[in-house]
């Protein structure tokens, strides 16, 4: 028996995730099969993927640079794949920005622009952040005048998965919301998920997978210590951990204590910057 197993912090964290945890999205659609047949109901066409990539950074060395959940090329396509699950992160604007840079960094001199690659931006969001009540946006550009599609080539599709109609894409959103394989409507969804939560190989992925989460919030920590001072630094990397275990797993205060091991003596300071 590994380590994990006997770890119930871990054991109960992979039991509480989601497809719609971004985190665990990543890892789940590291698998072609499972990814292709994602895309496929969602553009309601065949998909054959080239190449794919999860937390795909691209670099901007004039400003912001993106990290994108899922990045995939078809022959004619390239297609961002994000999970945010609130207004902030799904801003329109966002999409605009990944857009922009995708194709920078993509395109190369002297390319023809007629041969600029379809972009399609997908954002799947736990809330209808566009307030219109329905499942699924496609958004283009349009010519005021005639109202006419202006083609440029990128198309940009919120998919609302409070919305769970008896369809194709209402069974995958039901399916992105459950912890429970047992609940889901799709195969390939609940072979993959399953393998993580539910067999000791993918079970330790998963601990391996924790470990380093918490290792990277140790180590922000330390990197701001460089700046602000080692003691106030790691705390402020640990604030941002917790808080995000917090908003993206649903787990308490105290759960999220207990998963980075943090003493009882130490709480109370966390909980201070926390609310503060």
């Amino acid at each position: 028996m590994f380590v994990c197993e006997r770890n119930t912090e871990y054991l109960d964290a992979i039991s509480r995730l989601k497809v719609i945890d971004d985190d665990f999205m990543r890892i789940v659609f590291k698998d072609k099969e499972c990814l292709t047949q994602f895309l496929e109901i969602i553009l309601e066409r065949p998909i054959e993927i080239i190449e794919w990539h999860v937390q795909y950074d691209i670099n901007n060395i004039l400003g912001r640079s993106i990290s994108i959940d899922v990045f995939v090329k078809t022959e004619n396509h390239y297609i961002n794949i994000e999970v945010q699950r609130d207004y902030t992160g799904a801003n329109p604007r966002r999409a605009r920005f990944h857009g922009s840079l995708i194709d920078a960094s993509t395109s190369y001199p002297k390319e023809e622009w007629k041969d600029l690659p379809h972009m399609i931006i997908i954002f799947i969001t736990e809330e209808d952040v566009l307030g219109y009540g329905l499942p699924i946006y496609h958004v283009h550009r349009t010519i005021d005048e005639n109202n006419q599609i202006f083609d440029d080539g990128s198309e940009i599709i919120y998919i609302n998965a409070s919305i769970q109609e008896d369809n194709a894409l209402g069974r995958l959103m039901h399916d992105f919301l459950c912890s429970e394989t047992s609940d889901m409507h799709y195969e390939f969804l609940r072979k993959r998920v399953s393998y993580f939560k539910e067999t000791e190989g993918g079970r330790k992925e998963m601990c391996e997978i924790w470990e380093e989460i918490k290792r990277k919030g140790k180590q922000e920590g330390i990197q701001e210590g460089i700046i602000e001072g080692e003691a106030r630094g790691e705390m402020k990397g640990m604030v941002k951990s917790i808080q995000k275990l917090m908003s993206k797993k649903g787990y308490t205060l105290e759960e999220a204590f207990n998963f980075f091991d943090i003493p009882e003596e130490e709480r109370s300071v966390y909980i201070q910057r926390i609310i503060s």
